[in-house]
């Protein structure tokens, strides 16, 4: 039964990916584009992972692996490119839209890092996939020169278009026989890399979050406002006795 059912199994999955093999070499860089691009203004959308797959079919040789790179660079910058001018151009309902999708959380966090860092932060930004959006919209809204950005964006870009080709691409040539086993340790690699930068994230922005209180806190200071205490509202005034 089992030497039958595998015997049965086996061609048909081999068909399988042979097909989505001749699909990649038709729409791969396409879908790659389309994706990533979407990816800078949806951060839900795979865009890493499509990058990925792409680099395994590339590994195949259904595709190019210099082209997906250079597709995933464009539909990064595309996609950022978006972002920074929704933060220039576009309007309040826009801009609440695209804050609800990354996070008011986040979107501060991402202001006030653009602040402080400026244009490194643009290169790195890439790389954090959960203040991405927050950074770029930023940037359109500090009014940060679109040359300045799309060159800092777009150095970001190819660097994380390769590394994330590289990972699909060397799991491909190392399970050159079994593509769908190169594209779960592909996958698997690319989301352990992405697990450590969110928990790298989810730091950057708390310690935003302390730094923007501790701003908040000397401005009060030099204005001479009155400060709550930790635990919440301002204690009462005295009351004056009368003589």
């Amino acid at each position: 039964m089992y030497p039958a059912a595998s015997g049965t199994l086996l061609p048909a999955a081999t068909g399988f990916f042979a097909s989505i093999g001749d699909w990649a070499a038709e729409y791969g860089y396409i879908t790659i584009f389309l994706v990533v691009a979407g990816d800078g203004i949806i951060p839900i959308l795979p865009g890493e992972t499509s990058i990925i797959a792409g680099a395994v079919f590339a590994a195949q040789g259904d595709l190019t692996l210099w082209a997906v790179i250079a597709v995933g660079a464009i539909g990064a910058v595309v996609g950022d490119s978006i972002a920074y001018w929704v933060g220039r151009a576009g309007g309040p309902w826009i801009r609440r839209t695209l804050t609800r999708i990354a996070g008011e959380h986040r979107t501060r966090a991402a202001e006030g890092m653009v602040r402080r860092q400026g244009p490194a932060l643009v290169f790195t930004g890439r790389f954090l996939p959960g203040i991405r959006i927050g950074i770029n919209i930023a940037c359109g809204a500090g009014q940060m020169s679109y040359r300045r950005f799309l060159l800092f964006d777009s150095l970001g870009a190819v660097l994380w278009s390769t590394q994330a080709a590289l990972i699909g691409y060397f799991a491909g040539r190392a399970f050159a026989d079994q593509v769908w086993v190169a594209l779960a340790v592909a996958i698997a690699v690319g989301i352990a890399v992405g697990f450590v930068v969110i928990l790298r994230e989810r730091r950057m922005v708390a310690r935003q979050a302390e730094l923007d209180a501790e701003e908040a806190r000397a401005e009060a200071i030099a204005q001479g406002e009155p400060l709550a205490p930790a635990g919440g509202s301002l204690p009462d005034e005295p009351a004056t006795r009368e003589a």
